[in-house]
């Protein structure tokens, strides 16, 4: 492996260690310091939406909820319905498009192995999904949609079988 490679994937598990570590201590913290009274408690900022990055990055497993993936299903059903063919990697079975490798060949929280060959999301199903955060993407891998790191193609989060 190169080793500018393995640098890489060490400092982001640096990263994201120092995160989790942050978010215990800081939950500890809060646990053992009263709240403030009425007066002095600032407005409480509004809840991140998906989409946006927080610290140092996106959540692992925590930026698509069952509603990005709903929408995601829907416009990979109209976008392979209207184009009537289906994309190098899958075949038509039916009204719908399977992939013709089956199975999940990544996880959440691990780099993406260079033999698992993805392929850009469509425009038309990305426009109904929130923008990336910087420095992530989204990458169709079989039927899932995944949200990758650009740098080192750590796997954010995943919808499994939304373009099938």
């Amino acid at each position: 492996m190169n080793r500018w490679k393995l640098a890489a994937r060490a400092a982001a598990l640096v990263v994201i260690a120092t995160s989790a570590a942050a978010s215990g201590a800081a939950q500890k913290a809060a646990k053992h310091n009263p709240p403030a009274p009425a007066a002095e408690q600032q407005e409480p900022a509004a809840a991140p939406t998906p989409g946006h990055t927080m610290g140092y990055g996106v959540k692992l497993g925590g930026f698509f909820t069952e509603q990005h993936k709903q929408v995601a299903k829907r416009s990979f059903a109209q976008y392979y319905a209207k184009n009537k063919n289906c994309p190098k990697d899958m075949e038509r079975q039916g009204k719908t498009c399977r992939a013709l490798v089956q199975g999940h060949y990544w996880a959440v929280g691990q780099p993406l192995q260079k033999a698992v060959e993805t392929f850009p999301v469509p425009e038309e199903v990305k426009a109904k999904l929130p923008p990336a955060p910087n420095g992530y993407e989204y990458v169709r891998a079989g039927e899932d949609i995944l949200l990758i790191s650009s740098g080192i193609h750590l796997v954010v989060d995943e919808m499994q079988d939304v373009a099938g």
